[in-house]
């Protein structure tokens, strides 16, 4: 999902707002979301995931055992430079999927390669609203859709009711990688300009609808959410001199026929 790493940098730039980061180990913050996938508005087969994983900054930790509300558990290991979990199953409705991952308590046991514990937290996953609706793009406005603006403003409609804030992301469709993104936005927001993209280019946009949750305990910078989340990828225009020579070798076939 593209939306991890852009998750991660939010969690970090709220916790370093917030000035309460722990000395003693300095987790950064911690996220849970049950995510309702779409693609220009229309739900994927099995639609719903669970994610979670930590920013934290230190060279101590090898592993993270989870413990789910149900006692089962999983185990959060450092892929790509980020702590993350995702379900390894998708589920039709959220009701299937809290079969799996309950409201409930989630305790976090840090642990270093000798598998001592280093630390445990408890996040209390519960009394979260689902979202009404995802957005709906207005642009792009299709799939796929090209010649979209190098400055663009893409926009959107959504009930300011739907949920509680917005989520932007914004990725490089042929590198995988984050380029922009915005967190914690109000619900009344129906447009966003990131900044400059490339010419030619094929990117992907994520806006999602969360309902949150204010149990972060003593991590503020936490995100404890249902989201809604829609896709949609596009090109952006040529270059200008790759329109240029377009322009003569059309020009070129007209003084041919004559």
């Amino acid at each position: 999902m593209k939306r991890l790493i852009a998750i991660c940098a939010v969690v970090g730039l709220i916790m370093a707002v917030a000035g309460t980061a722990q000395a003693d180990f300095d987790i950064h913050g911690i996220y849970i979301n049950s995510c309702k996938e779409h693609w220009n508005g229309i739900p994927e087969t099995n639609p719903w995931g669970f994610e979670t994983g930590i920013e934290y900054a230190s060279d101590s930790l090898d592993h993270i055992d989870v413990t789910k509300p149900d006692a089962t558990s999983f185990t959060i290991y450092k892929v790509d430079g980020i702590w993350e979990y995702q379900s390894p199953s998708r589920y039709l409705s959220l009701k299937a999927l809290q079969g799996d991952y309950p409201f409930g308590n989630y305790t976090f046991d840090f642990c270093n390669s000798m598998d001592v514990l280093l630390k445990s937290v408890t996040m209390d996953y519960s009394n979260i609203s689902e979202p009404t609706q995802a957005v709906n793009f207005t642009y792009p406005s299709t799939n796929g859709q090209t010649g979209i603006d190098i400055n663009p403003t893409f926009t959107w409609t959504v009930s300011p009711t739907a949920g509680n804030v917005l989520g932007m992301s914004l990725w490089d469709v042929l590198t995988d990688e984050t380029v922009y993104d915005s967190w914690m936005v109000p619900m009344t927001t129906t447009s966003w300009m990131p900044g400059p993209l490339l010419p030619n280019h094929e990117y992907g946009l994520e806006v999602n609808v969360l309902g949150t949750t204010g149990n972060m305990q003593s991590y503020p910078g936490s995100l404890l959410s249902i989201q809604y989340c829609n896709f949609i990828e596009f090109t952006t225009v040529p270059e200008p001199a790759t329109i240029c020579l377009l322009g003569f070798g059309v020009l070129s076939l007209i003084r041919r026929k004559k």
